[in-house]
């Protein structure tokens, strides 16, 4: 008679499994009062761990740790925040351009597509504006 003995992979893989069926039902009641700010940095956390990140893993793990520590003392804030603070220093930006140009650039911050990606390098806001006016003369 021959018996099937499982391999060291398959056991293991077959704890793994037990283990994270054990942690999801410790989880269930606790998961509802869980601290939003905590799962974001356990998600930030296990991104640095998988490789997600662009960053070494201990800078990643530095800068996630630190703003897990700024969110708690409410020194971080939220993305929908910072749009609005962004769209306010782009429109102090304009202030320093000269008046003729100080309109399109405000425009350009309310009304622009963005083009980009942060994950990509960087985010640029266009507008796109057609005139038909004649200069009247060539150059001006």
């Amino acid at each position: 008679m021959t018996t099937h003995r499982p391999t060291r992979s398959t056991a293991a893989w077959l704890a793994a499994g037990l283990m994270a069926l054990t942690g999801v039902a410790h989880a269930g009641p606790a998961a509802k009062d869980a601290d939003p700010l905590k799962l974001q940095y356990e998600r930030e956390k296990a991104d640095c761990l998988t490789g997600k990140s662009q960053q070494p893993r201990s800078t990643c793990l530095k800068e996630a740790s630190a703003a897990y520590a700024q969110a708690r003392q409410g020194k971080l804030a939220s993305s929908t925040d910072r749009s609005e603070q962004w769209a306010a220093n782009a429109l102090k930006r304009c202030q320093v351009q000269p008046a003729e140009d100080r309109e399109m650039c405000e425009r350009r911050v309310r009304e622009g597509q963005i083009v980009g990606s942060v994950e990509g390098g960087g985010q640029l806001k266009t507008l796109t504006v057609r005139s038909t006016d004649i200069p009247k003369s060539p150059g001006n």
